[in-house]
């Protein structure tokens, strides 16, 4: 079936990692531990360095924006979604998480003005089953979730007031993956979920419409579903639990590669996927072990050609 998708090029630059995540010591600390079956979310904060969210054991939901880690609070049931609200501009961040009744919640950050309070925009969802959110431009925020008949649903903030929950059917069989674009010219979407057949497929949104599904292939390990990054490159977790990748070159995808073997046991969640500030592809994970992993594409020059590389990097968890 036909379908648009969004058309971004990767590009590849020397990577230049600075101050990797550290933990300090609070009174609020729990465990030191993400929630088994959670992984974090991952998007792009101010100057562009990378914003974790994480859920430690007890639920809390904890956010990582320089270097130490911050709580939020919350009782969270599910690994958490996070969106910059202004298209990866320093506007402000919005946190997702399910809460204990299976509706959703969210938070905000407004430069200077600080948190809100954790709201509620109602929906219900499958037990351990995270939302994903994206966002194209100023104040705008697209919300996905599975609901309780295994469709995907689709709510979105204007700026100003939320819509209701519109369903774009399907049947999810794990937490669903969003990324976004606008130009002049059009806004798209694209919407990435683990289906009934174990594979990853695609909605999208064309700017006037959404498509039908298309299958990527693939085989997802149970209980976790994607992630897409802002350059366009999709990552799932196959069967045998490490990290499979391809992206988007124009308009063709690439085909499944299989990135550097992870040195701890990936967890039964979904991967975070987000842009570094210089450029770079940047993937999150957490192990069997509750320990937060990152990974980072660089390139070396062997002489003839630029040769990707993937490297692995310990991130610290929640204090």
């Amino acid at each position: 079936m036909n379908h648009k998708r969004i058309t971004m090029s990767v590009v590849v630059t020397t990577l230049m990692l600075v101050s990797l995540f550290a933990v300090v010591s609070s009174a609020a600390s729990v465990s030191g531990q993400t929630m088994a079956g959670t992984g974090p979310a991952a998007c792009s904060g101010q100057s562009g360095i990378p914003v974790l969210v994480a859920v430690d054991t007890s639920g809390h939901v904890w956010y990582n924006n320089s270097g130490t880690w911050d709580s939020l609070g919350g009782s969270a049931t599910s690994s958490p979604a996070a969106a910059n609200r202004n298209n990866l501009t320093n506007a402000g961040l919005t946190v997702f998480v399910r809460g204990t009744n299976g509706s959703i919640y969210y938070r905000d950050y407004v430069q200077g003005r600080g948190w809100s309070p954790w709201t509620c925009i109602g929906g219900q969802t499958r037990a351990g089953d995270a939302p994903a959110v994206c966002s194209w431009g100023a104040g705008r925020l697209d919300v996905f979730v599975e609901g309780m008949n295994g469709a995907l649903y689709h709510k979105w903030y204007s700026g100003v007031t939320w819509s209701g929950w519109q369903s774009l059917g399907g049947q999810l069989t794990a937490s669903p993956a969003a990324a976004a674009a606008s130009s002049a010219n059009t806004t798209q979407i694209s919407v990435f979920v683990r289906g009934t057949d174990s594979a990853c497929w695609e909605k999208s949104w064309t700017g006037t419409a959404w498509s039908s599904w298309h299958s990527f292939g693939g085989q997802l390990a149970p209980n976790t579903g994607p992630a897409v990054g802002p350059l366009n490159i999709l990552y799932v977790q196959g069967t045998n639990h490490q990290l499979w990748y391809q992206w988007l070159n124009g308009t063709k995808w690439s085909g499944w590669s299989s990135l550097a073997a992870c040195p701890e046991v990936l967890s039964a969640s979904s991967p975070a996927a987000v842009w570094s500030y210089d450029g770079h592809p940047l993937v999150y994970v957490s192990s069997t072990s509750g320990n937060i992993l990152g990974c980072y594409l660089s390139a070396d020059w062997n002489g003839t050609a630029w040769v990707t590389v993937w490297s692995w990097f310990s991130v610290s968890s929640p204090p």
